[in-house]
């Protein structure tokens, strides 16, 4: 009788011991924003950059900004991320060659190209591009070779509009998918440019000065 009452204990106490499960929380890298602006690699590190202004392969010739990595708000890196991880699902990503332009840039541009329908009046509160809500990009096949669209990238004129009537079958195709999928992340096209998307909640970003540099540090 002693020994039964002593197993049922110890039967008891055996299943009154919870065992200790460790809780492992995941630790999130931490991504340094600056006036609301975020390296764009650090939200999604599959786009691919080409910042065309920070090389002479442009329409100036010349270096406009001297810095390679590419800036957007933090709301607009994860609309585009949520916007490349669809296109991933296609085959295609995201290659950008522009995001945030410092307003000493911009004044630069608007010296080449003074012509509101191209680059924005630095006078008259410049372009989407210096609040860090617009973005110059196309998209890029699982080899790294651009699909096929409506022009070369900052051609100044029609040939670079979205809406042109006299695109062929596989340039409007290739356009559709683009347009399509940015829109329905929260984009906005714009009727000169192809290439050019603005963040919906873009006309709330404040115009920003930030020296990319500082995230090399």
């Amino acid at each position: 009788m002693r020994f039964l009452i002593f197993g049922l204990a110890a039967l008891i106490l055996i299943q009154c011991e919870k065992p200790v499960i460790s809780e492992q929380k995941e630790i999130l890298p931490i991504i340094r924003t600056e006036n609301g602006l975020v390296n764009v690699k650090d939200i999604d590190p599959s786009l691919e950059i080409d910042l065309r202004y920070s090389t002479s392969d442009n329409f100036t010739g010349s270096i406009i900004y001297p810095f390679r990595i590419c800036l957007l708000r933090k709301e607009t890196a994860e609309k585009l991320k949520e916007a490349n991880s669809e296109f991933k699902t296609l085959g295609y990503r995201i290659k950008i060659w522009d995001g945030y332009r410092p307003p000493y840039a911009q004044r630069i541009l608007w010296d080449k190209v003074p012509n509101p329908r191209y680059v924005g009046d630095p006078n008259k509160g410049g372009s989407i591009h210096n609040r860090g809500g617009a973005v110059d990009l196309t998209l890029i096949d699982s080899k790294g070779n651009e699909l096929e669209m409506p022009s070369a990238y900052d051609e100044f004129s029609y040939k670079a509009s979205p809406i042109r009537k006299d695109l062929d079958v596989r340039v409007s195709s290739n356009l559709e998918v683009l347009v399509g999928v940015l829109t329905k992340h929260g984009f906005k096209q714009i009727s000169s440019e192809w290439w050019h998307y603005n963040d919906g909640n873009a006309k709330v970003y404040p115009l920003v000065e930030v020296d990319p540099k500082l995230w090399e540090k």
